[in-house]
C-alpha cells in the first residue's frame, strides 16, 4: 500500500564539499541518544506528484478547507495554489518584510477555528519603522554588526521578528483586520497546544549577547542563566489574541521575559504535536554534528550554548583549526 502525497516543488541550491568534516564521536549520555538503532520495518512506499514548481522560495504552507494551500514565499509574498496546481497573484495585506541573511516571511499556519473566524498566523522580519521592505545583502546582518563589540550592537535598530494574525478574505485575494500579537525575537515555527495556546519558535539571539553564528568558543553561562533564557533560541507561549497565558513557567522572575516557555536552543525549524500524548516535538539547528530532536517541556533548559554535541564549523575558522569547541564544551549536564 502506497500514501499518496501531492507537494509543491521547492528549489534548494546545493553547496558541494570537497570533503566532509571529520565528526566527533562524543560519549552518548545513554545508549541509543546519538545513534539510533535502525527502523525493525521499511518505511511506507510513497508516490509523490508535483503540483507546481512556480513558486519563488516557499518556505510554509497550510492547507485550507477548500482544498487550496496558502504557502509564504521567501520574497515576503503569500499566494495560494489550487489542487489542480494553478499558483494566485501576491495576496494583498501582507506586512512590509525585511529579507536578510535567514531571516523573512517564514510561518503560516490556521486558526483551529479557521472554518468559523478565518484566522491565520504568520511569523516575519519587520522592517524598523520608516525602512522599507528591501532585501539586504547578508553582510548588512553579519560583517556589518557581528563584528561590533556588544554594546554597538545592543544600539542597533535592524528590525523585529514578530508574531501577527489576520483574516484571510473569503475570495483568498488580500489578509484583513491586521494585528501584531507580539514582537518576541520569535520568527520560526508556530503551532497550537492541545489547550488552545499558541506556542513559537526563535532562533538565537546572538547579536544581542556576546556570542555569534556558531556559538561562543570558551565562554559559560552556567553563572547568568537569564542570558540564555532571555536571548538563546526560545519556545515561547502566547494566547490566541496575544495575551499572556497565566500558567507560563517564569511569570515569577523577573528578569526573564514573561512569553518564555523554554529555552536554550540554537535554531529551532521543525515543531509539532505528539498525536496520542500531546507532546510538543521540535527539531533544532545546531553547529557542526549539533542538530537536535527535543520533546519541549515547560520552563526547561535545551543547554545552548553551554551545553550541544556539535561544534563550530571548520569552513569558518581562518586559523584552520577542526572541531572548535562551542561554549563550557561539555556535552551534557544536570537538568539539561
Amino acid at each position: 500500500m502506497h500514501t499518496f502525497i501531492k507537494a509543491i516543488l521547492l528549489s534548494v541550491p546545493l553547496t558541494c564539499l570537497a570533503q566532509a568534516p571529520k565528526l566527533l564521536e562524543p560519549t552518548q549520555a545513554f545508549p541509543g541518544q546519538t545513534n539510533a538503532p535502525a527502523p525493525t520495518e521499511p518505511s511506507t512506499g510513497y508516490r509523490v506528484e508535483t503540483i507546481t514548481d512556480q513558486l519563488a522560495g516557499p518556505w510554509s504552507m497550510a492547507f485550507l478547507p477548500n482544498g487550496h494551500i496558502i504557502v509564504t514565499e521567501r520574497p515576503g509574498t503569500m499566494r495560494t495554489v489550487s489542487p489542480e496546481g494553478i499558483v494566485s497573484d501576491s495576496i494583498a495585506g501582507v506586512p512590509p518584510i525585511k529579507r536578510v541573511a535567514a531571516e523573512g516571511l517564514h510561518e503560516v499556519i490556521l486558526d483551529p477555528d479557521f472554518a468559523a473566524n478565518r484566522y491565520i498566523y504568520l511569523t516575519y522580519f519587520a522592517p524598523p519603522e520608516g525602512e522599507a521592505a528591501a532585501e539586504w545583502p547578508i553582510t548588512h546582518f553579519y560583517e556589518d554588526v557581528w563584528t561590533k563589540s556588544l554594546a554597538e550592537r545592543r544600539t542597533l535598530d535592524l528590525g523585529t521578528e514578530r508574531i501577527s494574525r489576520a483574516r484571510l478574505s473569503e475570495d483568498m485575494r488580500q489578509l484583513e483586520d491586521f494585528e501584531v500579537l507580539i514582537e518576541s525575537g520569535t520568527e520560526r515555527r508556530l503551532v497550537f497546544a492541545p489547550d488552545g495556546t499558541l506556542i513559537g519558535t526563535g532562533a538565537d539571539g546572538f547579536r544581542f549577547y556576546d556570542s555569534d553564528l556558531d556559538g561562543p568558543e570558551g565562554l559559560d553561562f552556567l553563572e547568568e542563566p537569564d542570558i540564555t533564557r532571555n536571548f538563546s533560541g526560545r519556545v515561547v507561549r502566547i494566547n490566541k489574541d496575544g495575551s499572556i497565558p497565566s500558567d507560563n513557567p517564569w511569570l515569577h522572575r523577573a528578569t526573564v521575559s514573561r512569553e518564555t516557555y523554554a529555552h536554550g536552543l540554537k535554531d529551532p525549524e521543525g515543531i509539532a504535536i505528539h498525536p496520542e500524548t500531546g507532546a510538543i516535538w521540535l527539531i533544532d539547528h545546531g553547529p557542526q554534528g549539533g542538530d537536535e530532536i527535543n520533546i519541549i517541556k515547560p520552563g526547561a533548559d535545551y543547554g545552548w550554548p553551554n551545553y550541544t554535541y556539535g561544534v563550530q564549523y571548520d569552513a569558518r575558522q581562518l586559523d584552520g583549526r577542526v572541531n572548535v569547541r562551542v561554549g563550557t564544551g561539555l556535552t551534557s549536564g544536570f537538568g539539561v
